[in-house]
């Protein structure tokens, strides 16, 4: 009996024990240490940080890619104390750099001055990338050193690729970091300071969808910005699939055409040709859809990429984009002016209006009639021409008569309807909307005269190449206007599709008949007719062309050469626009579109027996 009641005292007293140790450890949590904990919890806070996962593809219409994603593997610093980065640095910058001690001390100067401002902003939590595109051997050597660099972790990102390297670059775009300008742009609220985004063509304007949505870290920080756990972690969503209407095969065709044809005029030696650089557009004519858009020069948005991995010397920056033509520019959205390519407008306008006869002929003398200051471009008399010829053989006179009996503002209400003076509302960014002159432009400069220069697409006419196909195809249409894109299908991650676009119809251009029917006939023969100014080009092609050549003077020594043309004549598909700058003659760059439809037609093709100077 009194061992039992032995025990019973020896067990409350140890529970007794039990209580007073937890009680007393609960009054110094709650009351001794209360306010340190307190103080803590509140000095302590959450930083929100996102994440991106892969960026969108971009593929032409045949599901070949032209922009991807791909691993590379990246040096990351977690631990941005000064005094930990100090120690650390050399040996660490001088291995991601591969032994090089001229990039070591590039990547230490750098990570230097980012720990020091993301210590000035409080924002130590961050990650910061110290360098990507690492190779694998400098990888293999990090892991086998890992220990002298705490707070550094090998990571794998996503970085950007162009397969086709200058191919369709002029569209497709490149990416690069985020500038200040762009944060402080409504366009790219929420980004990341960090962040790399599209910077041109493709890739910026579609930059929300091909970006996806940033995953999310939720970090606990201390009150000097540095990282103390992680709250919370969401997976970002991979970036939407791009695929564009542009076809490979024909886009290269383009390009080789266009610079094989500026290397054709370079070679003529001709003192009035100085081709700095020119653009090359296809339109499907039945739905707005660009089959190519081609320029030169042009570059590698692959060198955009290399900046950011491992640097690009100023030999190569020199060598490949700081060139003359200025290659990152789009020059097919730029306005220049059309010269004759504009003639079919002024024709469907004076026609349509009533102003000239349907057959009423004009006298296309070496000078104009009324004006003998406004010169024709040919040497000779070339007779009374109604708007059939008169198209055919560019007769500046027939122009510059109905410019005068419409004036220019009736000219340019006319025109409207093509959609000159204004975006055609491609989905690319920085499109030039041309100039489509009036009394008002003009200003106080505003003379009568100037309706005769504005009468054959010169004075102060601009029209890019891209609005020019866009009216070529119209024209095609007999008056029927699409938008062109670009984009034809958006899909997700997984392939499904979210997005497929429709042709739009942008507007009409009214003509009568006869209109119609001599402008087709005027283009026909300006390619097939012995006088035609581009049958020297198009008269053996297997598939009938219509055509239309213009040159351009621009005040300077040299013409701008132009050539507008649709295929099949009976049965229009395919509408392209060639421009080169300083090309002097018109009919001297109308080789490039045959070699265009050739390509789209299925037909193996030597081209035509150059050499022929036509307007």
């Amino acid at each position: 009996m009194r061992s039992e009641q032995k025990r019973v005292l020896v067990l409350l007293g140890a529970i007794v024990l039990a209580v007073g140790i937890v009680g007393s450890r609960l009054y110094r949590l709650t009351v001794v240490e209360s306010a340190a904990w307190m103080s803590r919890a509140v000095n302590q806070s959450q930083m929100e940080l996102p994440s991106h996962g892969p960026r969108g593809a971009i593929y032409d219409r045949n599901g070949r890619p032209l922009a991807t994603s791909e691993p590379v593997y990246a040096a990351m610093l977690y631990d941005q104390d000064p005094e930990h980065v100090a120690k650390i640095l050399p040996e660490l910058s001088l291995l991601l750099a591969g032994g090089d001690a001229a990039k070591a001390e590039e990547i230490s100067r750098y990570v230097l001055e980012q720990v020091r401002i993301h210590e000035r902003q409080g924002r130590q939590f961050e990650d910061l990338l110290i360098k990507t595109g690492l190779s694998q051997e400098i990888v293999a050597t990090f892991i086998e050193r890992q220990a002298e660099f705490p707070g550094v972790a090998i990571v794998t990102q996503s970085a950007r690729k162009y397969p086709g390297g200058k191919l369709a670059s002029n569209v497709v775009g490149y990416v690069q970091p985020i500038s200040q300008e762009q944060l402080e742009s409504p366009e790219f609220e929420g980004y990341h300071p960090d962040a790399v985004v599209g910077k041109d063509g493709i890739e910026l304007y579609y930059e929300r969808l091909l970006q996806g949505e940033p995953g999310r870290r939720v970090k606990l920080v201390d009150p000097a910005g540095r990282p103390v756990g992680t709250v919370e972690e969401t997976d970002p969503k991979p970036g939407y699939d791009l695929t564009l209407t542009l076809d490979l095969d024909l886009q290269q065709k383009a390009e080789e055409a266009l610079a094989s044809t500026i290397a054709w005029i370079k070679a003529q030696n001709d003192p009035e040709a100085q081709p700095i650089r020119g653009a090359l557009v296809a339109i499907d004519v039945k739905t707005g859809a660009v089959l190519a858009m081609a320029q030169v020069p042009t570059y590698d948005p692959n060198l955009f990429i290399k900046a950011m991995t491992v640097g690009l010397t100023e030999e190569e920056y020199n060598e490949n984009i700081n060139v003359p033509g200025a290659p990152l520019i789009n020059w097919s959205l730029q306005g220049f002016a059309p010269g004759s390519t504009y003639k079919m407008g002024v024709g469907l306008a004076g026609v349509s209006s009533g102003v000239i006869g349907p057959f009423e002929t004009v006298h296309c003398n070496v000078v104009y009639d009324r004006d003998p200051t406004r010169g024709n471009w040919y040497p000779v008399d070339q007779g009374y021409l109604a708007l059939d010829m008169a198209l055919a053989q560019s007769c500046n006179p027939y122009f510059y008569e109905t410019g005068y009996r419409l004036g220019i503002d009736q000219l340019a209400e006319y025109l409207t309807q093509f959609g000159f003076g204004r975006p055609t509302g491609i989905d690319l960014p920085y499109e030039d909307p041309g100039v489509l002159p009036t009394m008002a432009s003009y200003g106080d400069r505003w003379q009568p005269g100037h309706v005769f220069s504005v009468a054959i697409g010169q004075g102060d006419v601009q029209v890019s190449p891209l609005q020019l196909a866009v009216y070529t195809a119209t024209i095609a249409n007999r008056g029927v206007r699409y938008q062109p894109y670009l984009v034809q299908e958006v899909r997700s991650a997984t392939g499904e599709v979210v997005q497929r676009r429709e042709p739009v119809v942008a507007g009409y251009v009214e003509a009568t008949d006869e209109a119609w029917r001599q402008t087709f006939e005027g283009m026909r023969k300006g390619a097939t007719h012995a006088l035609g100014t581009a049958s020297w080009v198009f008269s053996d092609f297997p598939i009938p062309v219509a055509a239309k050549t213009g040159s351009a003077e621009t005040g300077k020594a040299y013409s701008d050469a132009i050539t507008v043309a649709f295929a099949p004549y009976d049965d229009p598909q395919i509408a392209v626009a060639v421009f080169v700058e300083g090309g002097a003659h018109g009919s001297w760059v109308a080789p490039a579109a045959r070699a265009v439809f050739a390509q789209y037609f299925g037909i193996e093709d030597k081209g035509p027996a150059r050499i022929n100077k036509a307007d």
